[in-house]
């Protein structure tokens, strides 16, 4: 359960509180959701080539995860596809408790937000 969920007297259950966790942290801009610069996506900008963009979205998603959500542990991202929607999909897979968890993550390839959804 997340900190705010505790103080709340929020009883989310732990893997719902994981994914709106990934949610909130993938969706913070870089240099724009608190006074830390390094909080949320926002370097892949810089490239324009569809497989440089791809793979430095891959790694800065995966860093976030890694950063951001301690209670997913050895998470591991993978491209799923994308649809007509504009929408990017990847697997997030990973141990939560021991036990495999997977998690999808889509992302919006104009409007750059993201969304999380338990697999």
């Amino acid at each position: 359960m997340s900190f705010y969920g505790k103080l709340k007297g929020d009883h989310e259950p732990r893997l719902e509180s994981i994914a709106r966790n990934l949610e909130a942290s993938l969706n913070a801009k870089g240099g724009y959701a608190s006074p830390v610069e390094v909080y949320g996506l926002g370097r892949y900008d810089g490239h324009f080539a569809t497989k440089p963009l791809l793979d430095e979205l891959c790694a800065e998603i995966l860093g976030v995860v890694r950063a951001y959500e301690p209670r997913l542990c050895e998470p591991k991202l993978s491209l799923s596809g994308r649809d007509r929607g504009l929408w990017v999909r990847f697997s997030l897979t990973g141990l939560v408790g021991g036990k495999p968890v997977t998690y999808h993550v889509f992302f919006h390839s104009v409007f750059r937000n993201v969304s999380v959804r338990r697999g």
